[in-house]
């Protein structure tokens, strides 16, 4: 059980300073007193959570005092309320409140106000604290970023949606040497200017903000060493609306034919363990910030731009991760255990009815549910194929998911009544940065990697199965996927 707050009463008049003192032991606080200047500053240490200071002490102004705390680092932490009954006009106040005090009641006080008043400020406190620790994790996040790219071996550079360089590793400048021209905070039409062989690069660069795809080039670059070959890899990253937000490049010195799989793995390990780690821990102390309450609109608005920041890193780390382990070639990690196929779909099903009420979403199985699944991964194959039929059908239309248990497999279907996707396009459903769209309007307003049906074929052949789709005007569009018992 958490101790009682402690607050310090300083006053000079021992009649006011048991009265007040009094008011506040019976309202559970631990109170220390002081009747001078001197005296405070000698109490007063860390764990000190209020000074409740009169303005005028017989040894120094309570101002000065109050300035003093402040400027200590063993009680700058500490809140400063004035209660004062002689210093008391508009003059006075502010300028207590100029010297680094909290608050300023004007004595007499009521009780029952002045409790009111030290429990509002040691809200105040808590939520001070639980800002500062939110921020520390924040900044660790970010050193772990920075670490994580700034080991790697093969150069990585980082563009903001306008073309502008944000980071690049210590690699970059290695590589080159006094060639080297990246740096943060130019735009990519300066660096093509400063250094005319980045030109294809800066083409590839451009091809990625304007398309959102993955784009894959090679570059000779002069160096210190002489004339150095690279592979790179553009990855654009994209943000609610569909537009380009940022482009990670990545490449690979082929001069001396490094192993790229090597650095894929340790940077896949460090994306997906060190990184995920302090990003959970960020998510959850936003979300205990706000269950806390008392929030300023300010905290409240830096609250949700955490938990929103974070709830799209990590649904860009979960996507990249299976992705590319998937392109390593060792496919998509799978761990079989007993399961329902049924509790698994019905599952996912009721999740997206409650993210989207406004939708109807119906649910037919029928047979045995029952084999050996990941039901982590199948649960990942249900959600993406029941949000590619929200997404893409008409609000008035009811998306249809059945599941039906045969004698040697289960089979898992997901219905919905959109315009049709093209005869053309139908071969390529299934392919890495391409979205399940009937038109280009379309797949520009939902936005993503463009990895969700991709990842979703990946999972279903790692459990032995097969996913197939069907699409025609008449009957609209169905995904469906069979799946061995195991």
């Amino acid at each position: 059980m958490p101790s009682a707050p402690i607050i310090l009463n300083v006053n000079d008049d021992l009649a006011s300073r048991y009265v007040t003192s009094r008011v506040l032991s019976l309202s559970g606080f631990q109170v220390l007193e002081a009747g001078t200047g001197g005296e405070t500053l000698a109490l007063a240490d860390e764990r000190t959570d209020l000074v409740i200071l009169d303005v005028r002490l017989p040894d120094m102004s309570g101002l000065e005092v109050c300035r003093r705390l402040k400027a200590s680092p063993r009680t700058r932490n500490a809140l400063v309320l004035h209660l004062s009954a002689q210093a008391v006009g508009p003059g006075d106040r502010a300028q207590g409140l100029e010297h680094g005090a909290d608050a300023y009641l004007v004595a007499p006080v009521d009780p029952e106000e002045l409790v009111a008043q030290v429990h509002a400020l040691l809200r105040l406190r808590r939520a001070e604290r639980e800002v500062r620790v939110l921020s520390d994790q924040v900044q660790q996040q970010r050193r772990l970023l920075e670490l994580a790219m700034g080991a790697a071996a093969d150069p990585i550079a980082l563009y903001d949606g306008d073309g502008t360089l944000i980071y690049a590793n210590q690699a970059v400048a290695t590589s080159r040497g006094s060639h080297h021209v990246h740096i943060p905070g130019r735009n990519m039409d300066a660096l093509r200017a400063m250094d005319p062989q980045l030109e294809p690069f800066a083409k590839s660069l451009d091809a990625a903000r304007r398309t959102g795809q993955v784009q894959r080039g090679r570059i000779s670059l002069s160096s210190d060493t002489g004339v150095r070959h690279f592979e790179y890899t553009m990855s654009p990253a994209t943000g609610p609306t569909g537009a380009v937000e940022a482009v990670i490049a990545t490449g690979q010195d082929t001069t001396e034919l490094r192993n790229a799989e090597d650095f894929r793995e340790q940077f896949i390990g460090i994306l997906g363990h060190d990184l995920r780690n302090p990003l959970n821990a960020l998510s959850m102390s936003a979300q205990q910030l706000q269950r806390q309450g008392e929030l300023s609109d300010r905290q409240r608005v830096f609250t949700e731009r955490i938990l929103t920041s974070a709830e799209r890193m990590e649904r860009m780390i979960r996507q990249l991760l299976d992705f590319a382990r998937a392109r390593l070639g060792a496919g998509l990690p799978v761990v079989r255990s007993r399961c329902d196929l049924f509790d698994v779909v019905r599952g996912a099903v009721d999740e997206s009815r409650a993210s989207q009420p406004h939708r109807e979403v119906l649910l037919d199985m029928r047979g045995d549910g029952r084999g050996a699944w990941d039901a982590d991964r199948l649960e990942q194959v249900v959600t993406n194929l029941v949000s590619n039929a929200l997404k893409f059908s008409p609000p008035e239309s009811p998306v249809r998911v059945s599941a039906e248990g045969l004698a040697s497999e289960a089979v898992l279907r997901v219905h919905n009544l959109g315009a049709p996707i093209p005869a053309d396009q139908l071969p390529y459903v299934f392919s890495a940065w391409r979205r399940a769209g009937r038109s280009d309007r379309e797949r520009g307003a939902t936005g993503g990697l463009g990895l969700g049906l991709y990842i979703t074929d990946q999972l279903v052949k790692a459990h032995g199965g097969t996913v197939q789709v069907s699409s025609t005007e008449a009957q609209g569009t169905t995904f469906t996927v069979r799946l061995p018992r195991g």
